[in-house]
Formats: structure tokens, C-alpha cells, sequence
């Protein structure tokens, strides 16, 4: 990641959203006229991987969600009647500009890293995601999500598998 970007919760008085530009209007569009109305009502939590002048290299949202039992495949040991408690990536782009870097990568981990250390507080099974197509899924695949049997394009990783990934990823220095 570039020394001068920083992970900070969505502020829209500081982060420059009209220069975002990710190559998807959809998400150019949520960044500029719905996240900030969506955090105030508690909708979604957003952070930005932003520069010191507040231009937004990525951004990722992050919200509480439920999936049915039934839609996760066996072998997790989820109870079979209750529906699980979810951690829902909801968006995650990066500026053109940035593109190439890895910074999607490092707005999933640092996603995945604050749905592990929540899941401590408040019960998460597993992350999901909604792709946007099949580039977004081969993406979140190298991160150890799995495709539901409800929809080619909806993933999961177990909270298990991300608190393995997190270890993985920040191992203590010795």
C-alpha cells in the first residue's frame, strides 16, 4: 500500500468524493450521493483508503446482514434452523488512478480484519458479498470466498476462514 493512504471511516466534510472515479458509475454514484445518507441512518459504515489531502484512492462498506441456514453449503456446523448472522461487504471500488496497486486487496483485508475483531463483539458467522460479475468474483475467490448455491454472483467466507486469513496476514513480529 502507498505510505501516504491511510484507512479512515467515511467523512464527508474531509474525503474529496467528486474526484472519485472507478470506471463503474454505480459505485462512483453511491460514493458521492448515497454513502454518506446511509451512514447517518445506520445503514451501512463506510472507509475510505484516502490520501492526506482527502482525494479517496478505494473505498469498502461494511454492514450487518442475515442469510438463511439453508443457503450455506454443509460442513460448517452452523445450526440448521436459525438464520446466521452475517457481515456484509457491500461495495468496494478503487479510483482508476489507483488501479494495479493491490489497493482492493488491501480495502478487503482491512473489511475482513474489522468484521474479525466485530464478530468478537457482536455475532458475525460469515462475510458475505454480492459480486458485481465475474472479475469481482474471481477477486474475492483468491481471498477464500466461496460462491452460494443461491446465486452465481453471492459469496461467503466463513468468520473461521477470515480469523485464519487475518492470522495469516498480520503474524506478530518477534
Amino acid at each position: 500500500m502507498a505510505d501516504e493512504l491511510r484507512f479512515e471511516r467515511f467523512d464527508k466534510t474531509r474525503h474529496q468524493r467528486d474526484l472519485f472515479d472507478c470506471g463503474i458509475a454505480a459505485l462512483n454514484d453511491y460514493l458521492k450521493t448515497k454513502l454518506n445518507q446511509q451512514m447517518k441512518r445506520g445503514v451501512t459504515v463506510g472507509y475510505v483508503l484516502a490520501a492526506p489531502d482527502g482525494r479517496i484512492a478505494g473505498y469498502v462498506t461494511l454492514s450487518a446482514g442475515e442469510l438463511a441456514v439453508g443457503i450455506i453449503p454443509d460442513g460448517h456446523g452452523f445450526p440448521v434452523k436459525l438464520p446466521l448472522p452475517t457481515t456484509l461487504v457491500g461495495r468496494l471500488a478503487v479510483d482508476k488512478q489507483y488501479q494495479g496497486r493491490g489497493l482492493g486487496g488491501d480495502l478487503l483485508i482491512h473489511a475482513i480484519r474489522i468484521a474479525v475483531e466485530t464478530a468478537e463483539q457482536v455475532a458475525s458467522a460469515v462475510i458475505e458479498v454480492d459480486v458485481i460479475n465475474e472479475r469481482a468474483q474471481a477477486f474475492y475467490a483468491h481471498y477464500g470466498f466461496a460462491r452460494l448455491p443461491d446465486d452465481a454472483l453471492h459469496m461467503y467466507l466463513p468468520m473461521a476462514d477470515a480469523k485464519t486469513l487475518m492470522a495469516k496476514v498480520f503474524v506478530p513480529k518477534k
